[in-house]
């Protein structure tokens, strides 16, 4: 999967609201500096995403009323185990529905939705995830995991939990849009994020995560790059079509 530079169809859509809000938390083209110093990290920005991410995440009342408790409530609705993947400094709420999972000697595969809740705007993403691992023989704790396939919208075999899980955050949160996976790749030169090393940083490590990383990223922690994609990658952009009022 190529990620490409930010960009849209104008006439069409409108997504500045995105770029404002990364904008606005993020000192795009200023160097991030290493081990939380430089100008960067003294960026107003940066300190108030800092105050957000501590707010929701790292506060156990908050984090447990307005995320944990909401988990609760998708498991019932879609009788599914459902993982938190909320973590760090990354600016969202994040889980993951478990669609599957197969064991077959010591190699693995897992078939999951990812979902988050941006604290930089009024966005939220889906996506399916299938990977495999592979496990260590001597350490069933320990292996090598590799992405295999994205699914960008209701397809197939999720195609009925995709929309249970996308009804219920509109209803939930009625005035967030879902950002197209394909969106969510591209790349605004000079972004860096505060929460993670990479060079190289994409619309969706800006306003939700690192699990997904962009092709070109030479230097990376953690996170997949996938090659390959399924279904429709552009779903949710009807969200952002432009009003003509």
């Amino acid at each position: 999967m190529i990620s490409n530079k930010f960009s849209f169809n104008s006439h069409r859509f409108n997504l500045w609201e995105i770029y404002e809000s990364i904008k606005n938390y993020y000192p795009i083209g200023v160097p991030r500096g290493e081990n939380g110093r430089g100008i960067f990290f003294e960026y107003a920005g940066v300190k108030k995403l800092e105050k957000l991410v501590m707010d929701n995440v790292h506060d156990e009342k908050n984090f447990n009323s307005r995320w944990t408790s909401y988990m609760h409530e998708l498991e019932k609705k879609l009788n599914k185990e459902i993982i938190g993947t909320t973590y760090g400094q990354a600016p969202s709420f994040s889980s993951s529905v478990i669609v599957e999972r197969n064991v077959m000697g010591n190699c693995s595969h897992l078939k999951e939705l990812h979902f988050s809740l941006s604290l930089v705007g009024n966005f939220f993403s889906i996506y399916g995830l299938d990977s495999t691992r592979i496990l260590d023989e001597k350490d069933s704790s320990s292996g090598y995991r590799a992405a295999n396939v994205i699914t960008g919208s209701p397809y197939k075999e999720l195609k009925k939990d995709f929309l249970i899980l996308e009804n219920s955050i509109r209803e939930r949160f009625p005035n967030h849009k879902m950002v197209p996976f394909a969106f969510g790749q591209q790349i605004i030169d000079g972004l860096r994020v505060r929460y993670s090393d990479a060079e190289v940083c994409s619309v969706h490590m800006a306003i939700f995560n690192d699990f997904v990383q962009p092709k070109n990223n030479l230097r990376f922690t953690q996170g997949y790059v996938v090659d390959h994609t399924r279904g429709d990658i552009y779903y949710g952009l009807d969200d952002w079509i432009k009003n003509t009022e």
